[in-house]
């Protein structure tokens, strides 16, 4: 075991290195330019901008060598830094990325992990239902309404529920985190958190629960129709035993799989959720950072969900064997 956790990370450091000059490439050719950006905002103020002092910008945020070998450059600079552990400074917040990161991600972690937690109390045991029950009206409302989930677009659910539960209905504030007027703290300003982050919340799970409610219902009835199952069941176990403990345990097996993916999204941010919403999280701040082209923001940020990535599959891998004993990590 503890050879095969060494030898994955010694691969990970591998795709990390991989990934992170990808993405240094791909920042660094697009079309946004934090610079240009600054000097049009200048000139629209009025103020006439000389050449060498474009040059000096460009000079100190290190972004004067367009060419490909200044890219690489670029990149190495980057990555010796990141060995000192110095992720730079944010273009837009002057402040390091390691600050803006902690400072942001809170909100997204708490939005992503309640919301989790509630799209697996109700997926799973609506596929489980669903499964048990196949072709009944229960399986039928279930797929529909999951099938409707899938379909909406989270800017658009998102805009529906504050139409309706927001604007018309005055349950819920209409965007941001906390009552402008303020609170006097403690429990009636995380009251206060909770009501604001109600929408955001829903409008996650509703979306989310399609997919997993899918997969646990497919591997459900994969599951009944094996030869075991009917052996349980020959042997005259209650249906409510054969189903939670014989079939359930095997059907998680496929789900473990989707846990590589969980852990990043904890901590990635819902983009379009938090802008329909008015968030201030990590995933508002990085479109922001993407449309100005804040190249250590947006580094720093994708390499700390890549980073996320790699140990969610190496964690992935060891539940799997874990779930199923058939499997053996050499």
């Amino acid at each position: 075991m503890l050879k095969y956790i060494l030898k994955r990370l010694g691969l990970a450091v591998l795709i990390l290195f991989g990934v992170s000059l990808i993405i240094y490439i791909l920042i660094r050719v697009m079309p946004v330019d934090f610079i240009q950006d600054k000097i049009n905002a200048m000139n629209q103020g009025g103020a006439t901008i000389e050449q060498s002092t474009v040059d000096a910008l460009y000079e100190t945020y290190g972004l004067k060598d367009r060419s490909f070998a200044g890219i690489i450059s670029g990149y190495f600079t980057w990555l010796l830094n990141i060995f000192k552990f110095d992720f730079g400074v944010s273009f837009i917040h002057k402040i390091p990325v390691t600050e803006v990161i902690s400072s942001k991600m809170g909100i997204s972690f708490a939005v992503a992990l309640i919301a989790t937690v509630f799209e697996f109390l109700i997926a799973i045991p609506l596929g489980i239902t669903a499964a048990t029950h196949q072709y009944s009206i229960r399986d039928y409302i279930t797929t529909i309404l999951v099938m409707i989930g899938i379909s909406l677009p989270s800017f658009f659910f998102g805009e529906m529920l504050k139409g309706i539960f927001a604007y018309n209905l005055g349950w819920f504030p209409i965007a941001g985190m906390e009552t402008a007027s303020g609170t006097s703290g403690g429990i009636a300003q995380l009251l206060d958190y909770a009501h604001h982050m109600v929408l955001p919340i829903l409008t996650i799970v509703i979306l989310s629960i399609g997919p997993r409610m899918r997969m646990t219902r497919t591997n459900m009835l994969e599951v009944l129709n094996a030869d075991y199952i009917r052996t349980a069941r020959a042997k005259g176990l209650k249906e409510s035993k054969v189903i939670n403990k014989h079939a359930f345990r095997n059907t998680l097996i496929p789900l473990v799989t989707t846990l590589a993916g969980l852990l990043p999204s904890l901590f990635s941010g819902a983009i379009i959720t938090e802008q329909v919403f008015g968030l201030d999280g990590i995933g508002n701040v990085a479109l922001k950072a993407m449309n100005s082209g804040d190249i250590p923001f947006i580094m720093g940020y994708n390499m700390f969900l890549a980073f996320l990535s790699v140990i969610g599959v190496l964690l992935s891998d060891l539940m799997y064997a874990w779930v199923d004993p058939r499997v053996k990590l050499e």
